[in-house]
């Protein structure tokens, strides 16, 4: 269990309830026994590897510690930074207590950036408003290196989506009209409409049954000779099997495309195929304040392409002068480079937050889930937890939510409406005839819960009670 009686932690840091307490372990015994034993190497500054899925490990131990004994931050390379780093401070915005709501709302704007966040959002700001540098700046080549780092990966470019992103990568692997993409149906409409911007095809594919991912079996049937890059999505903050689905590639020498708009923090984003795609939204787990995203990949090549279709085919450095045809108006604006560098600092903290808020969901409603009446996502450090996902297989969605509704619960079908079930023209004539059992079969019967860094640990208790009190 998460929750555990209020300790000699508790009182030391004033007697705070047991709704603060987390079920860690010891961090200075275990994460020193982790890295040891992973033969890792201590690295300072922005980290490959996301601070959540140390700490996640860290949970799975099951040994109290209070939340003060968790370092705010960036993200570190191995549990050993983490306990070397001196910075340790009270991480309430990580777990905030909050008193009994009235209500839970499932995404409140007001809130998607926390309070102590703000001042460095401002100063970065404020840093570009004299500068007149609003487009193109320092900013933006300081972020894509940060961001480089952090993933362990050589080339970062900055975007103005993560739509746009994709869509010049696409192009950039020859995506045209004649080409197919492969990619699921249960995404957000950016990553259909990246094909569609190129001209190519998009040919749908079933998830697997388990966990809303892009199902490799089902891909490597869909491949064609037309086929130029299979696009899986981290749906959610999962991980897609980008083991298996590059060994299906690679065997007929198509390249993969990671839709990575809800990863970012995954350990290895990008490492595996040809180019991941971020997004940058304000929504998700590191956000601008407007539109951002970028392509991260390792290749020199795809990276240089890619510069210059998101900015009108200039040559990289040289305004004006091409090297492509043709190109997007799409790079990352320098203001919102500095918010994101701003923000950079927090995602570790952020994503912690989230990762310890869905193992509270896991345990609180294990029981719902061993009876059958709710399906959980699976418990799994390589998740980042942009949202949190149940299945009521037993009964109808439709009605379970008005019922939480009613009960002050919002929750949300965040993809209300799969990829071929679109109506309009395009869409209706394109995919007439497409079946996805599995992907249809999930989608009657998910919705999202509350998840994000904000919510506290009041507002999620009141949605455990009530989703108990729903499904009786």
């Amino acid at each position: 269990m998460l929750l555990c009686p209020p300790s000699h932690d508790a009182r030391r840091s004033g007697d705070k309830s047991p709704s603060q307490l987390i079920n860690l372990p010891s961090f200075r015994e275990c994460h020193m026994s982790i890295a040891e034993s992973a033969n890792v190497s201590v690295r300072t500054g922005p980290a490959p590897s996301s601070k959540t899925r140390e700490l996640a490990r860290a949970i799975l131990s099951g040994t109290a510690v209070h939340p003060e004994e968790i370092p705010a931050g960036r993200a570190y390379t191995t549990l050993r930074d983490l306990a070397t780093h001196p910075g340790l401070r009270d991480v309430t915005d990580v777990l905030i207590p909050g008193s009994a709501p009235d209500t839970v709302d499932f995404l409140p704007l007001a809130r998607l950036v926390n309070a102590a966040e703000l001042p460095a959002i401002r100063a970065a700001i404020d840093s570009v408003l004299p500068s007149g540098k609003f487009t193109s700046g320092p900013h933006v080549d300081a972020f894509e290196d940060e961001i480089a780092t952090y993933l362990g990966i050589d080339h970062v470019i900055g975007a103005s989506s993560g739509t746009d992103a994709m869509t010049a990568v696409l192009l950039a692997l020859g995506a045209g009209p004649g080409t197919e993409v492969i990619l699921p149906a249960n995404s957000f409409a950016a990553t259909e409409n990246a094909v569609f911007l190129t001209g190519a095809r998009p040919v749908l594919v079933d998830t697997r049954a388990d966990d809303h991912l892009l199902d490799p079996t089902e891909v490597e049937a869909a491949i064609t000779s037309r086929t130029v890059a299979v696009l899986p999505v981290h749906l959610y903050g999962a991980f897609a099997d980008i083991h298996a689905l590059t060994e299906v590639t690679s065997r007929h020498g198509i390249p993969v495309v990671e839709d990575g708009c809800q990863g970012i923090g995954l350990d290895g984003l990008g490492h595996h195929s040809d180019a991941a795609i971020l997004s940058f939204n304000p929504y998700k787990n590191l956000g601008a304040v407007g539109k951002a995203g970028a392509v991260a990949t390792r290749l020199p090549g795809l990276a240089r392409r890619v510069t210059e279709l998101l900015y009108h085919g200039f040559a990289a450095g040289q305004k004006n002068v091409k090297a492509a045809g043709y190109g997007l108006n799409s790079r990352l604006d320098n203001l919102q480079a500095a918010v994101l560098r701003a923000r950079l600092d927090w995602l570790g903290e952020n994503n912690l937050a989230r990762s310890i808020l869905a193992r509270r969901y896991v345990d609180g409603l294990a029981d719902l889930a061993e009876s059958g009446r709710l399906r959980l996502p699976h418990w799994d450090t390589d998740h980042v937890w942009h949202l949190f996902t149940v299945e009521v297989p037993e009964h109808d969605r439709d009605k379970v939510t008005e019922s939480l509704r009613a009960a002050g619960v919002a929750t949300d079908l965040y993809y209300p409406v799969l990829t071929h079930r679109h109506r309009v023209p395009l869409v209706a004539d394109l995919f007439e005839g497409v079946r996805l059992p599995r992907t249809e079969a999930a989608h009657a019967r998910m919705f999202q819960l509350p998840l994000y860094p904000a919510l506290t640990l009041a507002e999620q208790d009141r949605v455990i009670g009530a989703l108990h009190d729903v499904l009786g």
